[in-house]
């Protein structure tokens, strides 16, 4: 129940968060604008986090799915945190949610 209680989390929120970041939505330009890595890493990110959200909602591609949101997330959290960007508490808790959907997704798996 909780494995599915985060797909559907994790999978909507990062579905939505895509979806921002290919239209250029709810200050993801200035953001990576601020980054100082282009506008080309928003695009590839809105990608992977639309992508890892659509695998993460098929079960049997969860912990594919979970395991790139993780990564794509977790160097969000990183970039917050040496920029100093804004506060790196909403990344952070998201980074550490979808590492533990791909744990309980591979533990479920092997049972």
């Amino acid at each position: 129940m909780v494995t599915w209680i985060l797909r559907v989390i994790l999978g909507v929120t990062f579905l939505v968060i895509g979806i921002e970041k290919l239209t250029g939505s709810m200050g993801t330009v200035p953001f990576f604008d601020a980054i100082g890595w282009g506008q080309w890493f928003r695009y590839v990110s809105g990608f992977f986090d639309a992508v890892g959200a659509l695998l993460i909602l098929w079960p049997r591609w969860t912990p594919v799915g979970a395991c790139i949101i993780t990564c794509t997330v977790g160097l969000g959290t990183y970039l917050c945190y040496a920029k100093a960007l804004f506060n790196p508490a909403f990344p952070l808790v998201m980074t550490v949610l979808a590492a533990l959907l791909v744990w309980l997704s591979l533990r479920q798996r092997a049972a």
